[in-house]
């Protein structure tokens, strides 16, 4: 368990999680049905033109990957859920060491120090540019 954080702040962190947890799936269901309105705008839409499509296509791509980054954000909050249950919350998943409580109160997703979170970030970008 992290000895570092109180009970009463671990408790305090996983109602912040479940908040969260419970809007990301509200926003991702909502945007499902936007979808699914868009689908049948588009069905019983007689005329349009190239640039109405090309528009609509864009607002897809967005819209899209606005659901993507919901998806891979409930996907953090329930691993971040899951450490606090196994006692392993508060402590960055690739060092070990204890992460910073002020990153923990500002993103309770955190599964990584701030030093192993640059690292990880550095390579990310690397792997990208060499991949292009």
């Amino acid at each position: 368990m992290s000895s570092y954080l109180s009970s009463a702040q671990l408790k305090l962190i996983k109602a912040e999680l479940l908040e969260l947890l419970t809007s990301l799936r509200d926003e991702v269901g909502s945007e499902l049905d936007d979808r699914q309105g868009e689908r049948v705008h588009e069905v019983m839409k007689e005329a349009h033109d190239s640039g109405d499509e090309a528009t609509a296509e864009l607002e897809s791509t967005i819209s899209l990957a606005h659901m993507s980054r919901h998806l891979q954000e409930v996907g953090e909050c329930q691993a971040a859920l899951q450490r606090l249950e196994y006692g392993t919350y508060g402590l960055c998943v690739d060092c070990g060491e204890e992460i910073e409580l002020n990153r923990l109160k500002a993103t309770p997703v955190s599964s990584r120090c701030l030093s192993c979170q640059s690292k990880e970030e550095h390579e990310h970008r690397e792997n990208h540019h060499a991949s292009m």
